[in-house]
């Protein structure tokens, strides 16, 4: 007899932390994982030094540092329009992924069914096991990843919803969802009494002259949406583990007593240094939003010219590239794991397969993986001449 719990047998190693271990065990340059390869901003690495070096080093209230929770209200203030209570709606995580794991653990339970726009991050679906409820999958619809309306009302309809858990700028596609999308989402909520989820860790990382709208911002939203976000992206501290979840007072009560008996609380010194980020003035974000524009001018085109076919993100810093006319010209599968190893190997180059963000069925990521580029522009060079072998191979 096992002695591990049959819920945890459905949950596997994750493929994007696996495929990584292997890409830098093979000395590949990591396309794959979404981590930055620069440092953060040196008012904030010196104001980490400062906090280490100024005693926070003990334990701080456990739903965050007051300054902190004060700074990640008034920036919401700033940037959204809205205002959560420090004290009563605002919770410092470790991470994203546990401010999404305890959100999912706080609002449901055995039995339960969460709505998930696929593809989607891989945490998602543990949350959801853990807490013993069940998935419902609503695949975007290629290539454009679109919300399918009537899908989307079909799902409310049919399957007794708890919650919806979804993210924008959405990993892995690049989308960021339109107004008439999260309306479209609100109104079913509203109508069908759910809990939206929303992921919202690229909210900085926005092109073309769009715009990200937390749904919670929407009329008859703020009262049942669980807002996530976090530092690692826009900071580029994706090791410091420093996140957020934002919720009327019911819903952060419920999320807290998860935070408390699963991490006491997030790293004390580094919640200190996060009030120097999250105060950082509107010029930084403009750099930001500059900074990986030019990175996506850069990677998107390279890739075409390959024989991808790479969509220009409107978010985030990733691209779901087709490769089919590769695989053909090459004689390769579609198999998007397969042709994951095969970068690594001929070309010292990681991605990630795209059925990895597909739990309803891996397939649909056939023929396609994700690529990130928050990279150097070294580090780019050195892609290019990787991928020039790809390009003779190509051309022979």
């Amino acid at each position: 007899m096992s002695f591990v719990a049959k819920r945890i047998s459905n949950i596997h190693e994750s493929v994007i932390r696996g495929l990584t271990v292997y890409a830098n065990s093979q000395g590949a340059i990591n396309l794959g994982q979404g981590s930055p390869d620069f440092g953060p901003p040196k008012e904030l690495l010196e104001a980490a030094v400062e906090a280490l070096q100024s005693g926070y080093n003990q334990y701080v209230p456990t739903w965050g540092l007051p300054e902190l929770r004060e700074a990640i209200s008034k920036k919401t203030e700033r940037f959204y329009g809205f205002l959560p209570n420090p004290d009563t709606e605002v919770t410092v995580t470790c991470g994203v992924t546990e401010a999404v794991i305890s959100a999912l653990l706080a609002v449901i339970g055995a039995g339960d069914n969460v709505l998930v726009l696929e593809p989607a991050h891989e945490n998602y679906y543990a949350g959801i096991i853990f807490a013993g409820a069940n998935a419902v999958w609503l695949p975007l619809k290629p290539p454009n990843f679109e919300l399918d309306a009537d899908e989307l009302r079909k799902a409310f309809v049919e399957k007794d919803l708890k919650a919806i858990i979804f993210n924008t700028p959405h990993n892995p596609s690049g989308r960021v969802f339109s107004l008439e999308e999260l309306q479209l989402i609100a109104d079913l909520c509203i109508e069908f009494d759910v809990i939206a989820i929303s992921d919202e860790i690229y909210e900085h990382m926005v092109f073309d002259g769009l715009k990200h709208i937390p749904i919670a911002t929407l009329d008859g939203m703020a009262d049942r949406t669980i807002t996530i976000s976090g530092l690692s992206k826009t900071y580029s501290v994706t090791g410091w583990r420093i996140g957020y979840a934002i919720a009327q007072p019911e819903l952060t009560t419920a999320l807290r007593k998860v935070h408390d008996f699963t991490t006491i609380c997030a790293p004390s010194p580094l919640q200190k240094a996060a009030v120097t980020a999250i105060n950082f003035k509107q010029e930084y974000y403009d750099w930001l939003e500059h900074h990986y524009l030019e990175r996506r001018e850069r990677v998107i085109p390279m890739l075409n010219s390959l024989g991808f076919k790479a969509p220009s993100p409107s978010g985030a810093y990733y691209t779901m590239a087709d490769f089919t006319q590769i695989a053909d010209t090459l004689g390769l599968s579609y198999s998007d794991n397969d042709f994951s190893y095969w970068l690594i190997k001929h070309l010292g180059i990681g991605t990630i397969p795209a059925g990895s963000f597909y739990k309803s069925d891996p397939n649909l990521g056939l023929g396609h993986v994700r690529f990130a580029f928050p990279k150097k522009d070294q580090t780019l060079d050195q892609v290019e001449e990787r991928f020039e072998k790809l390009r003779k191979m190509m051309n022979t």
